[in-house]
């Protein structure tokens, strides 16, 4: 994966306090957030998949197949 900038990881103009920070540590958090952004992602899809467990049994199988599983 390509490290992104924290420019391309932010929406909108980044704070000046940030935007003043030496750009070793500009990549650093950037590769803070991506790595957080990437973890979130994951405890989300654990989450949505361990939904499935709340499903009665008999539509367990055809649901998972619906998305993916």
């Amino acid at each position: 994966m390509a490290q992104k900038t924290l420019a391309e990881l932010i929406p909108g103009d980044l704070p000046p306090t940030i935007a003043a920070l030496p750009p070793d540590r500009r990549a650093e958090l950037a590769a803070t957030v991506e790595r957080a952004e990437a973890k979130q992602f994951d405890d989300l899809h654990e989450a949505a998949i361990s939904l499935l467990d709340l499903l009665p049994r008999m539509l367990r199988g055809p649901v998972k197949k619906a998305v993916g599983r």
